[in-house]
């Protein structure tokens, strides 16, 4: 209750904000019209006006309306996103985009997105198969962390499109299955802002934010905010600790200066965050008889789970943007630079804690080592070019594109693992713990053995790893419109160079355990896209395309050491894997206020980068524990169809809107190479693609008054069918739980302040979101997030 009234205090200042902000519109009249920035709360007139079909995108790196896009392109603006409750994550990005799946595994670090068969469990490891860009700059890596949005990105959003299908010709590397760019809010020339204050209750959770937007002059604007974030309580506990796991603690802020005069236009933004994330937490579900080490059975609590080690998950980032076009006349210049340094460090503990094993080895069990520990510790730094021409001739019936496109990233990856320096095999054994230099013996029951004098193993492993990426490209893209027929094709060349040193220590000293390995990957990749469209005429402004275009998921190098006796000999490089898509769709407006898209898929993936093991163990003739590698494992085939359906109608005196969107997509390995065993048994599915993905989403807003209205949004999110892992021929098929989720929105607005009142997953569904198997039984699993109720106070100017 304190925490609420404090937060209550807080949105009294939030409200009082504007009092404080001059009101009167600065000198310069021009406005952005086709900017619609995200704010905390729905403008009336323009929430009756926009429609999803009237949405200006850049999908193919030029302003155009979404409806005239041929292709499958989704784009939600801020308020849309807003009008269904607090952005909690990058699903809540996508959650209405048919074909586009967020893995939510409850850690921001492991968490990808996935669209129409990329899947995101057949080599984690890799580069991601779906682009991710951040007004045009990708902002992707293939280090731990770098498969997801950061937090940084999803604040103070103008719109985020999802493009679905191979985007290589315009997007290059990573963006074989699609891409999800999201624009951020620029500076308007205006005097503008808003500010927001929320409170979650069970996670006794504040965020408050706020971003003023302010002109200088008739040249000069700026824009300024950021969020805090506190919290207290949670779901997920760890009493050794006295923490939560599901805990975010911090803030991140953003400043941009706009210069704009005559043909000139840039943008510089400077933004970054420092925020303490909630880290992933799995439970035991041993049954009994079927874990030799806990042949009793054992069953955690999922809410609470008392931990000896560390957990936690912290991201920091800084960046710096800037963003430049000038009209020739004859044509566009546009240029998009990058600098970003982001540390992702994570740190999670054993399964139980000594408290635990104690108990077990009381009932004669042998148990699970108490105080193994992971950290793994990312800097990414990242360099980030992009310069085209846009122009058009013969009347606006020619358009034309020519570009270049330059990255840079240098990674370091360490990962740490503590584990036992001595037998954990029987269940007299004493628990050998500690450091080289100080060594800890631990007697769970009064007739443990001791310890041995000298600890006969090492306390872990130390791993670092130092990657280095340059890609560089070239594209095009020619368009040609006769009457209401069109044909347009793009083209790209990239080229990649990878350099990958690591280095494996022994925990706590600088003895090797593996020699330093370094490895050398360059490849040269061409991508193209080709597209016919058919507008028909009429009321409808019917639009039919078909398309074929192609994209790559860049290879790279493979750190471990070759042993001559495994089973899978380790290779050193992977290749390219690279998908031809073919796709056929219509848009429409079917009637008055109602935008119908669907469409049809067909791709082919050659190369598909896939993670084995090299099948050592320390009792074959490798006498060493195995190794995860990535390899081309094979053809995967997919198809799917998607639908999507908006509408808007005035009703009882309201606006009435309604989103629904379903996609049904199945994809297989329909070849896979000989010779090599761990790969993916051939006709299995591709993991982690559900066979049936739903959304909907329904609003209605009511004016009480010329100043003030009542809102209400339903939101639902379902998934049927799909396997979570890569089925092989030693790993048998773990399906992934069918679920619906709901959500829900409500409140009033008055003048310029608005309160409402959120709930997600309405019902308090409980979903297993990953499934962990040992010898074909379940042994632990982890979670979706349980139900949550909040509110809202918010105000703009």
């Amino acid at each position: 209750m304190r925490d609420f009234l404090a937060t209550t205090a807080t949105l009294a200042l939030v409200v009082a904000t504007p009092a404080l902000a001059q009101t009167t519109t600065a000198t310069a009249t021009t406005t952005d019209a086709s900017q619609e920035a995200s704010a905390p709360q729905d403008a009336p007139a323009a929430s009756e006006e926009k429609r999803n079909d009237d949405i200006i995108v850049t999908a193919r790196r030029r302003e155009e309306s979404i409806r005239d896009v041929p292709g499958t392109i989704n784009a939600v603006t801020g308020d849309q996103l807003d009008a269904k409750g607090p952005i909690a994550g990058s699903g809540d990005l996508l959650s209405t985009t048919p074909g586009v799946r967020f893995n939510d595994v409850a850690s921001e670090n492991l968490a990808e997105v996935s669209i129409r068969g990329s899947g995101t469990a057949r080599a984690t490891g890799a580069d991601s198969g779906v682009g991710l860009f951040v007004n045009g700059a990708y902002v992707g890596s293939s280090t731990l962390g770098g498969r997801n949005f950061k937090t940084l990105d999803y604040f103070d959003i103008e719109r985020v499109e999802s493009l679905q299908g191979p985007q290589g010709a315009l997007y290059g590397r990573n963006s074989e299955f699609g891409v999800v760019n999201i624009v951020l809010a620029k500076p308007k020339f205006e005097s503008s802002g808003w500010a927001r204050g929320m409170y979650t209750f069970g996670l006794d959770q504040k965020r408050v934010a706020a971003v003023m937007n302010e002109a200088l002059s008739d040249t000069v604007a700026v824009r300024v905010g950021g969020e805090i974030y506190g919290q207290t309580g949670g779901f997920y506990y760890d009493p050794n600790h006295k923490k939560y796991y599901d805990s975010t603690r911090g803030w991140n802020g953003r400043a941009q200066l706009r210069y704009r005069s005559g043909n000139l236009d840039v943008n510089l933004m400077v933004d970054g965050q420092d925020l303490k994330l909630p880290s992933f937490v799995n439970s035991l579900v041993i049954a009994p008889g079927t874990n030799t080490a806990v042949p009793l059975g054992y069953y955690q609590s999922r809410y609470t789970l008392p931990h000896d080690g560390k957990d936690g998950l912290m991201q920091k980032v800084g960046r710096v943007m800037l963003n430049a076009s000038y009209d020739f006349g004859w044509a566009k210049l546009e240029s998009t630079t990058m600098a970003t340094r982001w540390r992702s460090s994570q740190y999670y503990g054993a399964a139980i804690d000594y408290a635990t094993l104690v108990a077990m080895r009381q009932q004669g069990q042998l148990g699970i080592y108490p105080f193994t520990q992971v950290h793994t510790n990312v800097v990414d730094r990242t360099l980030y070019q992009d310069l085209h021409l846009t122009g058009s001739g013969a009347g606006g019936k020619l358009t034309w594109i020519v570009g270049a496109e330059g990255l840079y990233q240098n990674d370091d990856y360490r990962l740490a693992i503590n584990s036992s320096p001595c037998a954990f095999n029987t269940v007299t054994q004493g628990i050998c713990t500690g450091t080289p230099t100080a060594k800890v013996c631990l007697k769970p029951l009064p007739n443990s053995a001791n310890c041995p004098a000298n600890y006969p193993l090492v306390f872990g492993t130390d791993s670092n790893t130092q990657q280095r990426i340059y890609s560089f490209a070239a594209y095009a893209s020619l368009g040609y419109q006769f009457g209401n027929f069109s044909l347009n094709g793009e083209a790209r060349i990239s080229h990649d160079y990878k350099t990958a040193t690591q280095y494996i220590y022994a925990l706590y000293t600088t003895n090797y355990t593996r020699l330093p390995t370094t490895f050398v990957y360059k490849a040269e990749q061409p991508a193209f896209t080709a597209t016919a469209s058919y507008k028909i005429p009429g009321p409808t402004s019917t639009l039919i395309y078909a398309k074929v275009g192609s994209g790559y998921r860049a290879g790279g190098v493979n750190n471990g050491t070759y042993n001559a006796a495994a089973p899978n000999p380790f290779q050193y490089t992977y290749g390219n894997e690279t998908t031809i898509g073919y796709e056929a769709g219509v848009k429409s407006t079917i009637t008055r206020g109602v935008f119908v898209r669907v469409a049809a898929y067909l791709q082919r993936t050659k190369d598909a980068i896939t993670s084995i093991n090299d099948g050592c163990t320390l009792t074959n003739a490798c006498l060493q524990g195995g190794q995860q590698f990535n390899v081309n494992g094979g053809t995967i085939e997919a198809r799917g169809l998607e639908a999507a359906l908006d509408g808007r109608w005035r009703l009882a005196g309201g606006m009435f809107s309604l989103g629904l969107n379903a996609a049904t997509q199945h994809a297989t390995f329909v070849k896979v190479p000989a010779g090599v065993t761990g790969l993916p048994t051939l006709d299995s599915s591709v993991a982690q693609i559900p066979d049936w993905t739903m959304s909907a989403s329904v609003d209605y807003r009511h004016p009480i008054s010329d100043k003030s209205n009542v809102f209400v949004n339903f939101n639902y999110q379902g998934q049927r069918g799909g396997i979570q892992d890569t089925v092989t021929a030693t790993t048998p098929a773990i399906y992934m739980t069918d679920f619906d989720l709901f959500g829900a929105r409500a409140g009033f607005n008055f003048n310029k302040v608005q309160f409402a009142a959120f709930v997600r997953n309405i019902t308090d569904r409980q979903i297993q979101v990953l499934k962990f198997m040992s010898a074909g039984y379940p042994l632990s699993v982890r979670y979706n997030k349980p139900r949550t109720i909040g509110v809202s106070m918010s105000t703009r100017w």
